[in-house]
């Protein structure tokens, strides 16, 4: 067997395989590269803002001796897992070149993990913005009262709760709208790059 001509077969046969032709395809996509960049850019702020909001409530816990200590690290418990499932499938995106991967498998990859953390901060929405109100309100008497026995025996105070709740809504619809204006387009233009390279 001839090795020197076996390697020099080989080699031609690497420069003309179709997987080069799509690793420099990657390589050469300034849009998708652009649109990939921008959206990452806003999920790694979004995940940064409930780490923003979640270490001071952790601090606030840490100097409180009332039951308010409870709430406090149960909300805290509460951002840091949806923070945790956002992370697990941030890490997912691919943001180096994949070489066994055409642009649009990357594309795809990463639009799906993209619109899984999003789905996974709505569906977190949906469960505890409706509780946001009554907490916040269990919160303040907590800081008042003391303890849970004290609040709970106030008169009228299930009431007070529950009417607390459709605040939930509103901040439900807000969440959603906030979602819209910032991944919107990007998300959109994003799926319009996949639906080119398929017809590519």
């Amino acid at each position: 067997m001839d090795l020197q001509q076996e390697w020099k077969n080989m080699s031609a046969e690497m420069l003309v395989a179709p997987q080069n032709k799509l690793v420099s395809k990657f390589n050469l996509d300034a849009q998708s590269k652009d649109l990939l960049q921008d959206l990452i850019f806003k999920l790694k702020w979004k995940l940064r803002w409930v780490r923003i909001i979640d270490l001071p409530i952790l601090a606030m816990a840490l100097f409180v001796d009332t039951d308010l200590k409870i709430v406090l690290l149960a909300v805290f418990v509460l951002y840091e897992a949806s923070r945790w499932f956002g992370t697990k499938e941030f890490q997912k995106i691919k943001t180096s070149v994949d070489y066994a991967s055409s642009t649009k498998e990357v594309l795809e990859s990463n639009l799906k993990a993209i619109t899984k953390i999003l789905a996974i901060e709505k569906n977190w929405g949906y469960i505890t913005a409706p509780l946001a109100g009554p907490i916040g309100f269990l919160c303040y008497k907590l800081t008042v009262h003391h303890s849970f026995v004290n609040v709970f025996e106030l008169p009228n105070i299930y009431l007070h709760l529950g009417l607390l709740v459709p605040l939930g809504i509103l901040v439900i619809v807000l969440g959603n709208l906030m979602n819209r204006s910032i991944f919107k387009i990007q998300i959109e233009n994003l799926k319009a790059k996949i639906d080119e390279l398929s017809q590519a």
